[in-house]
């Protein structure tokens, strides 16, 4: 079956309405086999027209199949003609969201591995997308005089920003013209911190610690104005959590990885796709902090990745914390901090009969140490296999409402798709770095 039989037999009915070619093409080419026209009629008009579509864009096939997982589980709704590449999925939530308001949402998954620009995009539609293909899609789009797709994202210095109550460490993000200038890193830094791309990543600079000779050598290249996040180490992790914000506060978590050694310069871990086995009772001190992060930072889609570690190292790390509270940024309000972070502390304390010292987050013997590593746009974090139906129902959901409406000229706000205002240094502005290297992806069409 043709798009031109169909696009026929519709226009002839004068049915055809505002059906763009691309969708045709794609629902026939990922349909059944071999549909009668009446078939493909009805998947055009069941899938196009209907409900709003969750693309996934990305080249890695595991990525597309958890996805497909997500949508093909019991607690979710498969319309008639599932397909490896296109299905549905029909979520029930608690509270009102965006379709319809009355709780329950609807979208058909595409899957795409990106290796052509995705011009089928509709202004509903949601979109989880690795950034590089992000940046070249948003390139073509501006050369084809199409609006650039705009998605709330932490800004580069986040990590910096948050009081060393929560991140457990020193942090500064800076320019590489800054850097270059240097003659030895900020005091209390060490001599070898980590550095990495303050809003993304790029093959030849990794997340690595670097004396400054070598971070000056491996900046060379860079753009002056790329930003560079720097952090001192903490050793002796454990293991480490990914959380997933919603409207500013946690809706679901998984375990990320364990440390399988605790060598200092060790990389070895074991993922949560691998098999590990994590402390659950971790996951709500984990869910705290990170809820505790967003909303000082006001951030209100993304995940947040926290870690827990040896609590042999921890006195002298709390003095050094205490030593250095007076450089945090007073401004950031603390009420959700010590709220949360104490409410997790009570909870926890519940379950070991132990009252852990909440001067810092949770630094006693008895109780885990808990600090923030990172945080991630939520449009391109890893799909973990959450416990639930609700967590992963949230986490798409998060998904779609990153999504924000173009910003107004002279404007300071814009809106994300669930009606919540974003500052506009919270709308994913990529590096330049990464912009360098992926802008001409798609010159060809």
């Amino acid at each position: 079956m043709t798009y031109a039989k169909v696009s026929n037999y519709l226009s002839e009915r004068n049915t055809l309405g505002d059906f763009r070619n691309a969708a045709f093409t794609r629902l026939l080419d990922c349909s059944m086999p071999n549909p009668t026209l009446e078939e493909s009629i009805g998947i055009i008009l069941n899938r196009a027209a209907l409900n709003p579509t969750f693309h996934v864009i990305s080249p890695v096939s595991w990525a597309q199949n958890a996805f497909a997982e997500y949508f093909d589980k019991a607690h979710m709704t498969n319309s008639s003609h599932r397909t490896a590449n296109f299905r549905t999925v029909e979520a029930e939530y608690i509270g009102d969201t965006e379709y319809g308001g009355t709780g329950s949402s609807a979208w058909n998954l595409a899957c795409d591995y990106g290796f052509q620009p995705e011009q089928n995009i509709a202004d509903e539609d949601a979109v989880w997308i690795a950034p590089d293909l992000l940046i070249a899609l948003n390139a073509w789009r501006r050369r084809h005089n199409m609006p650039s797709l705009l998605f709330e994202a932490p800004t580069a210095d986040w990590l910096s920003s948050l009081p060393v109550e929560l991140t457990g460490r020193k942090a500064v993000t800076t320019t590489v013209s800054d850097i270059q200038n240097w003659t030895a890193f900020p005091k209390r830094f060490g001599e070898r911190p980590w550095s990495q791309l303050g809003n993304g990543r790029v093959p030849e600079f990794r997340a690595a610690r670097r004396t400054l000779p070598v971070l000056q050598h491996d900046l060379q290249n860079a753009p002056d104005d790329s930003s560079i996040s720097i952090n001192t180490h903490i050793p002796s992790i454990t293991e480490e959590w990914c959380i997933i914000i919603h409207n500013g506060i946690a809706v679901a978590s998984s375990g990320y990885c364990i440390h399988t050694s605790d060598a200092p310069e060790s990389h070895d871990i074991l993922t949560v796709f691998d098999g590990a086995q994590f402390h659950e009772e971790y996951r709500a001190l984990a869910e705290s902090q990170a809820t505790a992060a967003a909303q000082i930072s006001q951030l209100n889609n993304a995940s947040i990745i926290v870690g827990f570690r040896d609590l042999d190292v921890m006195p002298t790390d709390k003095a050094w914390a205490n030593q250095n509270k007076s450089e945090v940024n007073t401004s950031l309000p603390d009420t959700h901090l010590t709220t949360l972070h104490h409410s997790s502390i009570r909870s926890l304390a519940s379950e070991t009969d132990a009252v852990p010292d909440t001067s810092l987050p949770s630094t006693s013997a008895q109780s885990p140490a808990a600090f923030v590593i990172e945080a991630d746009p939520i449009w391109c974090t890893t799909p973990y296999p959450f416990h639930t139906a609700e967590e992963t129902h949230a986490f798409l959901q998060a998904i779609a409402d990153s999504r924000i409406q173009h910003q107004p000229a002279g404007t300071s706000q814009t809106q994300s798709r669930h009606s919540q205002t974003v500052q506009a240094e919270n709308v994913y502005s990529p590096d330049p770095w990464m912009v360098r290297h992926n802008a001409h992806r798609y010159d060809a069409y």
